[in-house]
């Protein structure tokens, strides 16, 4: 039921973007989502590299700090929680959140955390660190950068939008065609509904646990499924860091 009524809050998403575009020029929709998909191809790796270099820089420092302790003594501790849960204890809410989706703490990223526990406790705190938290905080900074980055060259490319305009001015590409509007237009649509998607697969999985904020029932849709396996900006932007 959840599916069917995000497939109908999309089909009038969609509908809304395409008679917007219906009634501007030919020539606008063109340039506006040349410039959509510039700002894109210029903001995935922006965001990709100050995301891993403020997650290097900054978060892992400090969540070493926080859970070296509880890493270094988990195999002399006797307690009713296992090491993991002891660990993940020390971590960031948004950590702890997110470890369901992100399966930081299942499948083969529990059996290296097992092996990292069984061998020196000493050196095994940044590897650790590593996998739980890493995929997480990288995400969510990763979208953050690349969204002020879209943002800023959008606004950029946008102040050329006269000159463009005027560069490649006809009164044929000046007509308002509903039609031509609407397909020269797909490609800005496409981009923002992506960046929505995105948001969400990233952003998503960190949020306290309500209803809205599960990406997984985003999967009950068949349009945010098939988006979601074709998503371009998800493939570099999660790159390393989304199974």
């Amino acid at each position: 039921m959840f599916g069917l009524l995000l497939d109908a809050a999309t089909i009038v998403f969609f509908i809304y973007m395409f008679k917007k575009c219906a009634v501007k020029s030919q020539i606008r929709n063109a340039v506006e989502s040349l410039m959509f998909i510039s700002s894109a191809i210029v903001s995935v790796p922006i965001g990709v590299f100050l995301g891993d270099f403020c997650y290097s820089s900054f978060f892992r420092p400090v969540i070493i700090d926080r859970v070296e302790s509880i890493v270094t003594t988990s195999g002399d501790v006797d307690t009713s929680m296992n090491s993991i849960e002891r660990i993940m204890s020390g971590m960031p809410a948004m950590v702890n959140n997110a470890a369901r989706i992100y399966h930081t703490t299942s499948g083969e990223n529990l059996n290296q955390l097992n092996k990292l526990l069984a061998g020196d406790l000493s050196t095994a705190t940044g590897e650790i660190v590593d996998i739980l938290a890493r995929p997480v905080i990288d995400g969510v900074v990763r979208i953050l950068f690349f969204s002020i980055a879209f943002a800023g060259c959008y606004r950029l490319l946008r102040a050329f939008y006269p000159t463009i305009e005027a560069y490649f001015y006809n009164p044929d590409r000046a007509a308002v065609s509903p039609t031509n509007g609407m397909v020269l237009g797909a490609g800005r649509i496409v981009v923002i509904f992506l960046i929505i998607l995105s948001v969400i697969q990233l952003v998503g999985p960190v949020l306290p646990d309500f209803i809205l904020f599960r990406p997984e029932l985003y999967t009950q849709s068949f349009i945010f499924r098939l988006f979601s396996e074709n998503n371009l900006i998800m493939l570099f932007l999660g790159e390393g860091i989304i199974a």
